[in-house]
């Protein structure tokens, strides 16, 4: 591989990271949407369902940018060393950190998101379900 193609790896592998977060906020805003929406409607069985399938839908974004951010830290790896090896300009600069630190945030959304995500669902659906008994 050239300098090109191992920048380009790079940036896929952090884009597709991201897209893997983009499928968290969709699950993620619909579960609050339908909760705030319907939650009157929602039975305490299928309420557990949806929170089930959520958690398991953000467990699996979490361990696709796992994967993505493993290949971004990789490939920044392999373009440090490229640089160093051939002499380029700014060899010295730490492309692997990168990886670090879009994993490290990724991973402080989702668990922050997720958590939030869930609560507020659940004490949306908990209020709504209280209010209908009345």
């Amino acid at each position: 591989m050239n300098e090109i193609d191992l920048i380009q790896a790079f940036n896929s592998a952090i884009n597709m990271g991201y897209l893997a977060g983009q499928w968290w906020m969709a699950v993620s805003t619909a579960l609050v949407l339908a909760t705030y929406f319907a939650a009157r409607h929602i039975p305490p069985w299928f309420f557990a369902m949806i929170i089930v399938l959520y958690l398991l839908t953000a467990m699996s974004a979490v361990f696709e940018v796992i994967d993505y951010s493993t290949m971004a830290e990789n490939y920044g790896a392999r373009l440090q060393e490229f640089r160093a090896t051939h002499h380029i300009p700014f060899a010295n600069r730490n492309l692997a950190a990168l990886g670090y630190i879009n994993s490290a945030v990724n991973y402080a959304v989702f668990l922050l998101g997720t958590v939030s995500a869930s609560v507020y669902s659940w004490i949306t659906w908990r209020e709504a379900r209280a209010g209908a008994r009345k």
